[in-house]
């Protein structure tokens, strides 16, 4: 039988190209969350002839992510024991720097969490074909996997989309996309999707325990390599 521990690494590892199950999770990026006071506020200008047009109210969740918090979201997957998990974060530095980290698999040993090695095998276009090996505690193997991703660069945008070719997992299927999150361009909005299952099965309440940590470590993570500072104020 395995340990709770190890059972929890498990999960948390597949975090970085992986999935875990989740709940809304807010975490703040160096200051403690704030009441959004602003969702039930009054409109005093509205249906008031001759008042001033305002300018669009932010939503809930750029509220939540101007303050630095990461928003994190599950939902179901048909067919899956596992969700597809949703996180998003803001990173205050130019998308073009943030794309040019996440591009390059090779960037993720030494940063992401419990990435023992990660190679890119192969390049043509936009198609990337990349390695990552997942360090596991003993007595358990290492978790792999080869995919292949799809990088689509516009105007404003960032992506790279990736399937599982093979590896220790079930299914792997994600992304991350990253554009402007204000107009000057100088933050970036970044949201990561995943849904993967490994081959070893994780009890639910292990998951739930896990995916508390685990997918906030992995966006602090891209945070501190790309040279992100919290927000002043």
């Amino acid at each position: 039988m395995i340990n709770r521990d190890v059972v929890t690494w498990i999960l948390a590892a597949c975090v970085a190209f992986g999935s875990a199950v989740t709940s809304d999770v807010h975490a703040a990026d160096g200051a403690k969350k704030a009441p959004d006071s602003a969702k039930n506020a009054p409109d005093s200008a509205k249906n008031v002839p001759g008042a001033a047009k305002k300018t669009p109210a932010r939503s809930a969740t750029d509220t939540k992510l101007d303050r630095g918090e990461i928003i994190i979201r599950n939902r179901a997957v048909k067919g899956s024991e596992l969700p597809r998990a949703i996180m998003m974060g803001v990173i205050n530095v130019p998308p073009a720097k943030v794309w040019r980290f996440l591009s390059n698999c090779n960037n993720y040993k030494g940063n992401f969490p419990r990435t023992k090695s990660s190679k890119e095998l192969s390049r043509k276009g936009n198609t990337v074909i990349c390695k990552v090996v997942v360090d596991m505690p003993w007595p358990m193997d290492d978790l792999w996997s080869t995919t292949r991703a799809t990088h689509t660069v516009r105007p404003g945008f960032f992506k790279r989309q990736w399937q599982l070719v093979e590896g220790t997992y079930k299914k792997n299927a994600g992304s991350w996309t990253v554009t402007p999150f204000d107009k000057a361009g100088k933050r970036s909005r970044v949201v990561y999707k995943m849904h993967a299952e490994p081959t070893t099965s994780v009890p639910k309440w292990i998951q739930r325990k896990a995916s508390k940590s685990t997918l906030p470590d992995l966006m602090n993570a891209l945070r501190k390599a790309v040279g992100h500072k919290p927000k002043a104020g």
